[in-house]
């Protein structure tokens, strides 16, 4: 019986803690994620590498890069990721598929 203060009050202790830590964890992710920049938006003129003849079929974006889907002039698949704000080809990745 004596030991039901004694255990509230660490429960209420334990409460506290993982409160302000989840608030500061908060906090700290959400100023990484404001310095990172923000999404790109609005008209941009930039130029992208792609191979000879190639043509895209899908993209994909998450704010910082663009994954381009696409087709070369044979009908070879390739994934390029390129940097949304420069147009910078990041890398390309082609697709073989299995015999």
């Amino acid at each position: 019986m004596d030991n039901i203060p004694r255990l509230l009050k660490a429960f209420v202790i334990a409460g506290g803690i993982a409160l302000v830590g989840g608030t500061a964890l908060l906090v700290a992710l959400l100023m990484l994620r404001a310095t990172g920049g923000g999404p790109v938006t609005g008209r941009l003129d930039v130029t992208v590498a792609l191979p000879s003849g190639g043509r895209i079929e899908q993209v994909v974006a998450d704010g910082q890069r663009w994954l381009l889907l696409g087709r070369d002039a044979g009908g070879q698949q390739f994934l390029a990721v390129v940097d949304a704000r420069s147009g910078e080809r990041l890398g390309l990745l082609w697709l073989n598929p299995e015999p």
